[in-house]
Order: C-alpha cells, then structure tokens, then sequence
C-alpha cells in the first residue's frame, strides 16, 4: 500500500512526487517517456505578459516558490537546473516605448520587474530599432535534465512504472484504488493534455495548444540574456540557442510541422542579424484552460481522487506553488484557490 499513486512524470507529477519526498510520504508514479509539453519546453521564466506589458497572475509568490523547489531538486538530483537571466523585450514601435516607460514608472505591480531604462541593444547581432526594456527576475530552468535526473531517482527508489496507464484497470476497492495490484490511499492526475481522454476529468475545459520550438547554433553570437520579440530566443550553452515558440490551436498534435517551423524561422530573422545553424526541431501540447488558470482539486463523485493540471505555457512558474496548494488541500484540507479550484466547472 502507498499513500499516493501518481498519473505523469511532467512538471507538475514530478513537482508533486519531489512534494511528496519532503513529507515522507509514499508513492509511484507511472509514466512513459514521450512528447509531452513538459518534456520540449523551453524552461523559460518571467514574470510579465510580454504581450501586453501586465504581470503575470501571483508571480512573486510562484517565483520565490520555484527557487526554492527547484534548487531543492539541484540538491537531490546534483546536477544544475536553475540559471538566472534578464530579459530584454525588444519594442515594435514608439506607442510600446510610450507604453513601458508609463507602466515600469507608475504600475505598482510593475515596478519590481520592469527597469525604467530603455535599452539601444545589448548586442551587436539583435537589431532592436526603437530599443529594448529590461525584465527582472526572469531565466530559465532545465527541463529535460529535471525530468531525465528525477526518472533516474524515481526508478532507483523503485517509485516509478514505466508504462502507458489503461484506465481499465483502476479498480475502488475497500477505501483505496487498485491498479495492476498498486494498492494506493489517493490518486493524483497530473497527464497534461491526455486528460482529454481520462474518463473521470474529461468534463473539464481543457485546451491543447501546439507550440513548436527549435535549437540553434550561432557561432560569435555570444548573446547571455534572453531575448524576445515575436519569437524568442534563449541562451544555453557554447553559443546554443533555444528559440521559440508558436501557438496554434488548428492543428493539436505533436508532430514538427512546416508551418511551424518557417513561423519560428521568419520572426527570428527579423531581429537576429548573423548566420546560425538549425541543430534540432520540437513540438509539444499545451495543456491550456478556457479562463487561463489550473486545474486542482478533487473527483466530484471518486473520493480521493485529485487532479493536477492546467499549467500552460507557464508551467515552470506554475507547478512548484501548485503542486505545494493540491498536497495541503489533500493532506491538511486547506482550502484551495478558487482561481485554480475545479469546483468552478461543475
């Protein structure tokens, strides 16, 4: 018997599981390597609606949540995840600049992550004509290295099984759930856009949304801070760039598409001024809700049977702070956000 039976190793599996960890809880977790949004995400972090200059929902909170969790996953896993960066959104026009200098000088909830200077360019090789701001407070996390070291730690414990979960064989029996003879107090969901074929949480408003992203080589380019504009493009190591990403909600699958890729191709070029190297191509699933916030929370009707999912395009700053919100609910019957509680769908 284990406390916990987790559905998913993405980031909000894992981030549950390392949760779980903490508190000496007991668990498994099944999984299969595949596609998943978490898997080909760029790891980016910031705090601001690029778009239209507006912080993002709970951002300090969920930034001071995710150095936290993933430095702890630094220190159990021993290998580097977090790395800090500014970044630098270059501007499209004069009305932007107008825009920034307003917002990053009065906006109260602004003010800790726009700097008031405007910026001509930070390097030779990105052409910004009405300069750039400056973002605090952002970076990137190591994604693929996060989940690749933490299934090695799962699969050393013993807590993780590598296959495809079949809902045929999830039995309630006596007060637990039973799966292939895993006898588990509570079940958690945390399967991203699979959740569109899970029969207990199907009901809920979830939205794929296909991102596509790209590596880069671009030898001299030297560039140590992310920069964005319609695409952006992100520093890893020896002049490795990440670039991305798009958003399409026509074509839901996980396949590199054509399209996609000459979308990534044409929005890089137009501010990218040196010759690069294309080193290999992503796509993913988004798992985005119609009001834009999470899904947690438990089965209306399936006692002990939660859900952990919702997370975005913003899953990185999401999954430490919510993954903390589902394990006191579920444990201390805390009260969850009602911005991220599933009762607001039933």
């Amino acid at each position: 018997m284990v406390d916990y039976l987790i559905v998913g190793q993405g980031l909000a599996g894992s981030c549950l599981a390392h949760k779980l960890h903490k508190e000496n809880k007991s668990y498994k977790i099944i999984d299969i390597v595949s596609n998943s949004a978490s898997f080909v995400s760029s790891g980016m972090y910031n705090p601001v609606v690029l778009k239209r200059f507006t912080p993002v929902w709970n951002a300090e909170p969920e930034i001071e949540k995710l150095y936290q969790v993933f430095r702890e996953f630094e220190d159990l896993l021993k290998v580097k995840l977090v790395y800090n960066s500014d970044l630098y959104r270059i501007f499209a026009n004069e009305d932007e600049v107008k825009t920034w200098k307003k917002k990053s000088e009065r906006n109260e909830n602004l003010k800790p992550f726009l700097d008031t200077e405007i910026y001509n360019s930070i390097n030779p090789y990105i052409k910004a004509d009405f300069g750039m701001g400056k973002v605090f407070k952002s970076g990137k996390i190591f994604v693929r290295e996060l989940l690749r070291e933490f299934r090695k730690f799962l699969l050393k414990n013993n807590s993780l099984i590598d296959d495809i979960f079949d809902f045929s064989f999830l039995k309630k029996d006596n007060g637990f759930y039973n799966y292939k003879g895993i006898k588990a107090l509570k079940i958690v969901f945390c399967d991203g856009y699979a959740l569109k074929y899970n029969p207990y949480f199907s009901y809920l408003p979830m939205e794929g949304v296909k991102g596509e992203t790209m590596v880069i080589h671009a030898n001299g380019l030297e560039l140590t801070d992310i920069v964005k504009s319609k695409v952006f493009i992100m520093p890893m190591e020896k002049d490795y760039y990440y670039v991305g990403a798009t958003y399409h909600y026509r074509e839901i699958n996980d396949e590199i598409s054509e399209e996609g890729q000459n979308e990534l191709i044409t929005n890089l070029n137009k501010f990218l001024k040196i010759d690069y190297k294309i080193i290999k191509k992503f796509a993913g699933i988004r798992p985005t809700v119609v009001d834009r916030r999470p899904l947690l929370g438990e089965h209306p009707e399936y006692e002990n049977m939660f859900i952990l999912n919702g997370l975005g395009s913003r899953g990185v700053m999401l999954a430490p702070t919510m993954a903390n919100e589902l394990y006191e609910f579920m444990e201390n019957s805390k009260e969850l956000l009602s911005e991220v509680n599933i009762k607001r769908f039933n």
